[in-house]
């Protein structure tokens, strides 16, 4: 019984340790840190797990942020609009018919959008409500107010 408590404190310390390195930005040194706090065979040289004092003066942390946003237009790592509805129903003011079967809507709200897919069911007429849904993965569709049936979009202005 008595090992086992003091083998569970030994790991509550372990734990702790491996906690302070994740303030680390660099990643070599954050994984030379946990392997030294988790009792791995750590390389000659490798960096220790920090204490305050050394988590303190840790500059590196902002360089790796912009390192990991380098070349990520948003599509990898999204960033939350959590202030954007869900979805916007406004009415058509104006319809322009594009070739195969596509169209330009001008909204009552100024928003100019353009359907990027067609469907014989949906027929846009001036003075339609319509509904524009964020789709989950980014995209957008658009339908008449109450029908199922949606097609792609893309806002012009």
């Amino acid at each position: 019984m008595v090992f086992v408590l003091a083998l569970g404190c030994a790991r509550g310390q372990d734990l702790k340790a491996a906690q302070a390195c994740t303030r680390l930005g660099d990643d070599a040194s954050r994984l030379a840190c946990y392997d030294a706090a988790l009792g791995h065979n750590a390389p000659l040289g490798a960096a220790k797990p920090p204490t305050t004092g050394q988590a303190a003066q840790q500059s590196d942390v902002p360089k790796t942020e912009a390192a990991a946003k380098f070349g990520d237009d948003g599509r990898l790592h999204p960033h939350p609009k959590a202030d954007l509805p869900k979805n916007l129903t406004a009415q058509v003011q104006h319809v322009a018919p594009l070739p195969t079967g596509l169209y330009r809507l001008t909204l009552d709200n100024g928003q100019v959008w353009s359907t990027t897919q067609a469907d014989s069911s949906l027929a846009f007429k001036a003075n339609d409500m319509v509904t524009i849904s964020r789709l989950l993965l980014g995209g957008y569709e658009i339908s008449l107010a109450g029908h199922n049936t949606s097609v792609s979009a893309t806002r012009m202005k």
